[in-house]
């Protein structure tokens, strides 16, 4: 399989028909580059609908919450959602099975220099840099010998390529632990 640039199409194509769904809003606390591409997917008109509150969804699909003898629901994204959101395709070989992504998947971002808690100044300046080289530099044809550096890739190459300073990964560790102490 070689992703050529109308396969993103259809994917962003899907992802906007996607955020038509009325549990969509989980999108939006997922956080992160998911909520990011939501965010890309939206139209302005769509956001008061989604800020009205949990969809009827949640209470078969959702997250359950037990707290202090009460139940609470709230959006969910399931896995395969995920997946959806960041483009990701599942290549079968002979005896094993590999996901590439147009955009990496949580994993990958958190593992990532840019993963900083919120959505930085420099997250913004990757997305668009990264949207833009998927415009500019995935073939328009199939079984051409360029080689996609921007088209979708595995967790493994999504790491790599998102190596910006080492200490993040660190410091966000120590972050979490501080907050879970605290709480």
């Amino acid at each position: 399989f070689k992703a050529i640039y109308t396969d993103y199409i259809v994917y962003e194509q899907h992802r906007h028909e996607f955020m038509n769904q009325p549990h969509a809003r989980a999108t939006l606390l997922h956080g992160g580059l998911v909520w990011r591409l939501a965010m890309h997917s939206f139209d302005i008109g769509d956001l008061p609908s989604i800020l009205e509150g949990i969809s009827w969804e949640a209470i078969t699909f959702g997250l359950m919450l037990p707290i202090n003898d009460q139940t609470y629901f709230n959006n969910e994204l399931s896995e395969e959602e995920v997946d959806f959101m960041c483009g990701t395709y599942y290549l079968y070989n002979s005896d094993t099975m590999d996901k590439v992504s147009w955009w990496p998947r949580p994993q990958a971002w958190a593992a990532s220099g840019l993963n900083v808690g919120f959505w930085s100044t420099r997250c913004e300046e990757w997305f668009q840099k990264h949207l833009d080289n998927i415009q500019e530099g995935v073939s328009r044809i199939r079984n051409t010998r360029i080689n996609d550096n921007n088209g979708p890739m595995t967790t493994m190459w999504w790491r790599h390529s998102l190596k910006f300073n080492a200490g993040i990964t660190k410091m966000m560790k120590n972050v979490d632990a501080a907050c879970s102490q605290f709480l």
